[in-house]
C-alpha cells in the first residue's frame, strides 16, 4: 500500500478537556476564602488559643473550653446535613456542639494555625501576619478544600461499602464545573447525570435511594469550605439547587490540573499559537468547544484569524486542522469576504481549499458561486472531509460514513477517475482504499478499491497517490 509517510499511526484520545473558564481575582478569591465557614471558624480558633490554651493527650482542649469557644465564637456548621451520615471528626468525650469545634480545629492544627507542644496550643507565631497574605489564604483554603473532597470520598466508602464511592465525588464536581457560570443545577439533574453513568455508581435499588442523602451529605461538608452553595429552600418543596461558587471554580481546577485533566482558562486561549490550539479543540466537550472557539477569536482580529490558521494548516497531514480551522473561520467570515475570494485563486491548494470550505459554509454566496466552487474544488474538500475522518483511524471513518449528515458524500468522488486524479490531494489513494475496506455497501467498496487502483496508475510520476 502507498502510504504517506507524514501520517503516522492516530495517537491515543486526548483527556476530554474541562470547559475554558474565568477566575476571579486572587485577592477577591482570597477575600471569599477568608470567610467561608470552615477556614474562618479555623482561623478563630487559633487566635482564640493565645496566648496558651491547655490540651489533653489527645490534643483537644478540654470540654469546658471547647464548650467556652463553641459559645464564644459561635461555632455552628453551615450546612448541617439534614439526612445522610453522621458528620465526622466529633469528639465522643464532648457534648454535642463539639463536631462544630472539632473539624475546624484540627484543620487549624494541620495547617499550622495552631501549635501543640508540651500540653498546650498556641497561635502560630507569624499567624496575623500570614493570615493578610492572599497567596498563603488560597494555599491554605486550597489544601483544606482538598482535603474535605477526600474525606467526602473516603466517608461515602464508608457508609456504603462495596460502592464506586470515591469515583463519584470527582464527577459530582466535574458536572458543576461544566456547568454555566452562576447556574444553579437541580440536585435531580446531578443525580440524573450520575446515573447515566454506568461506571459511575453501582444503579441498585439501594444506591438510587439513598443517593440523594448521600450527595446532600458530601456537598453539605463543601459548603462548609465555600465551594459550593445549596439552596435548600425550594418553593413547592421543589429540589435543592446546587451552584459551584468562583472559589469552587478555583478548587476544582486545582484538582482537575492534579491529575491531568486540562483545565485551561478563557484569558489564555487567546495566545495560543494556531496550530496548538487548533489541534486542542477536539479534546473540548460540545459547550467547551464553543467557548474555546469564541475566546480564542475575540483574542485577535479577524484578519488575524485567517492569517495565523492559513500558516497552521499549509503542510502536509493538517486535514483535521483545515476542517477545525474552517470551523472557527465560518464564525467570522462575514468579515472576510474579499480576503477568502482572494485566497481561492493562490497557488497553495490547501489554503485554496480552505477558503472554499468556509465560503461554501457561509450563506453569502449565490448558487452559480456554490455550483462553481464545487466544479472547482469539490472533489478535492471531499478527499480532504474523508482524510480528516480517516486521521482519527478507520473507525473515524466509518462512523463519518454513518453519519446521516455525511453520508454519502463519498459518491460524489466514485463517478469520474479521472477528476480525482487532477485534485492532486495527497491522500487520495489513502482515503480510497481505506473506502474500499470498512464502506458498508459491498457496490461502494469495491468502487473504491477500483478508483484507488486507477487513481495511482493515472498519477503523474511527480505527483505520486
Amino acid at each position: 500500500m502507498d502510504t504517506p509517510s507524514h501520517h503516522p499511526p492516530p495517537p491515543d484520545p486526548p483527556r476530554v478537556s474541562a470547559r475554558p473558564v474565568r477566575l476571579h481575582p486572587r485577592t477577591q478569591l482570597a477575600f471569599a476564602a477568608s470567610h467561608c465557614p470552615l477556614y474562618a471558624n479555623a482561623l478563630a480558633l487559633a487566635r482564640w488559643t493565645g496566648p496558651t490554651v491547655p490540651v489533653t493527650a489527645r490534643g483537644f482542649p478540654d470540654t469546658p473550653l471547647i464548650r467556652e469557644a463553641v459559645r464564644t465564637l459561635s461555632l455552628r456548621p453551615a450546612n448541617p446535613p439534614a439526612d445522610g451520615p453522621a458528620e465526622p471528626g466529633g469528639d465522643p468525650a464532648c457534648d454535642p456542639p463539639a463536631p462544630a469545634f472539632a473539624l475546624p480545629w484540627w484543620e487549624a492544627v494541620r495547617l499550622g494555625m495552631v501549635e501543640l507542644a508540651a500540653g498546650q496550643a498556641r497561635p502560630a507565631p507569624d499567624l496575623e501576619e500570614r493570615a493578610r497574605d492572599p497567596r498563603q489564604i488560597l494555599l491554605w483554603w486550597s489544601d483544606m478544600f482538598e482535603t474535605t473532597v477526600e474525606g467526602a470520598r473516603g466517608d461515602l466508602t464508608t457508609t456504603e461499602p462495596g460502592t464506586t464511592g470515591p469515583d463519584l465525588l470527582p464527577l459530582v464536581l466535574r458536572c458543576l464545573y461544566e456547568a454555566p457560570d452562576r447556574s444553579r443545577v437541580p440536585l435531580t439533574d446531578l443525580i440524573a447525570a450520575l446515573l447515566a453513568d454506568p461506571g459511575a455508581v453501582p444503579v441498585t435499588a439501594r444506591i438510587r435511594r439513598r443517593l440523594p442523602g448521600l450527595l446532600l451529605h458530601m456537598l453539605g461538608q463543601l459548603a462548609e469550605t465555600g465551594a459550593v452553595h445549596l439552596d435548600h429552600r425550594r418553593p413547592g418543596n421543589g429540589p435543592c439547587l446546587v451552584r459551584l461558587t468562583p472559589l469552587g471554580r478555583y478548587g476544582v481546577r486545582q484538582i482537575l490540573l492534579s491529575v491531568g485533566v486540562p483545565a485551561p482558562l478563557v484569558d489564555d486561549i487567546g495566545k495560543v499559537e494556531a496550530g496548538a490550539f487548533l489541534d486542542s479543540l477536539r479534546s473540548f466537550s460540545p459547550d467547551g468547544r464553543i467557548i474555546a472557539i469564541d475566546s480564542w477569536l475575540a483574542a485577535r482580529t479577524p484578519a488575524r484569524a485567517l492569517r495565523e490558521i492559513c500558516e497552521a494548516v499549509d503542510r502536509p497531514g493538517a486535514e483535521l486542522r483545515r476542517w477545525d480551522g474552517a470551523t472557527v473561520l465560518e464564525l467570522t467570515s462575514s468579515h472576510l469576504g474579499p480576503q477568502l475570494r482572494a485566497l481561492l485563486t493562490c497557488d497553495r491548494p490547501p489554503l485554496t481549499h480552505l477558503a472554499a470550505i468556509v465560503l461554501l459554509g457561509s450563506r453569502m454566496l449565490r448558487q452559480d458561486e456554490i455550483d462553481r466552487i464545487m466544479a472547482g474544488r469539490g472533489p478535492w474538500v471531499i478527499v480532504d472531509m474523508l482524510a480528516a475522518a480517516l486521521s482519527a483511524g478507520e473507525d473515524g471513518l466509518a462512523d463519518f460514513l454513518a453519519s446521516p449528515a455525511t453520508g454519502g458524500l463519498e459518491s460524489l468522488i466514485l463517478d469520474d477517475v479521472d477528476r480525482l486524479r487532477r485534485t492532486e490531494h495527497p491522500d487520495t489513494v489513502r482515503v480510497l482504499e481505506a473506502l474500499g475496506r470498512v464502506h458498508p455497501d459491498p457496490e461502494r467498496a469495491a468502487r473504491s478499491r477500483t478508483a484507488a487502483f486507477l487513481v495511482r496508475a493515472l498519477r503523474r510520476p511527480d505527483h505520486p497517490g
